[in-house]
């Protein structure tokens, strides 16, 4: 039993080794730029965007040289305006992003995101009233984005396309978030 299990142990350490040697993460920090579409059978209408800021972690870890999977978890300011009107919707996002790697220090992103809501906010007149029983507590939507990196530093620009209806209402209409995204991260351990 010893001659089985020490070998055992000492190829899974050796390939955990491995493994954590190719995963990364840290810190980003960035902005969206995002508006809601409503519609309503023919009807369409978006609404002027908005900036909010988003902040979060993520890991990166590399499957091969070019593929890997790259969860986050950020604070992702989202909402419209309309004239002087504003639709504030406060988020925990989480993406879980597959990572393809084109050369050395650019890649692309593509995966699911899952928003939980934590603040909804409609400003009128400068005066804020609270919707968030108006607005689902749940957002599930596609991120697609490209990124650089630059030594420990990381950008990227992404857009982030609603797919559910994140409003609760009893009639016919479907609202949902779009955003496009500009991040700059900052590494803090590992090689990617």
């Amino acid at each position: 039993m010893k001659k089985i299990f020490l070998p055992a142990l000492l190829i899974a350490l050796l390939a955990s080794g491995n493994m954590f040697a190719q995963v990364s993460g840290g810190v980003r920090l960035g902005g969206n730029l995002s508006n809601l579409k409503w519609s309503s059978g023919d009807f369409s209408e978006t609404d002027d965007s908005k900036f909010g800021p988003f902040i979060g972690v993520y890991l990166t870890a590399m499957l091969s040289d070019q593929l890997g999977i790259q969860p986050e978890l950020a604070y992702s300011s989202m909402g419209s305006k309309d004239g002087d009107d504003k639709a504030k919707l406060g988020y925990i996002a989480l993406p879980v992003l597959v990572r393809y790697q084109i050369i050395e220090q650019l890649h692309i992103l593509v995966g699911p995101q899952a928003s939980f809501l934590l603040s909804a906010k409609y400003e009128e007149d400068g005066e804020d009233y609270d919707i968030k029983e108006d607005v689902k507590g749940l957002d599930f939507g596609a991120v697609f984005g490209i990124g650089a990196d630059i030594d420990r530093f990381n950008v990227g620009l992404r857009y982030g396309l609603g797919l559910a209806n994140i409003f609760e209402s009893d009639e016919d209409v479907e609202v949902k978030s779009r955003a496009f995204q500009i991040v700059l991260g900052y590494r803090l351990f590992g090689r990617n």
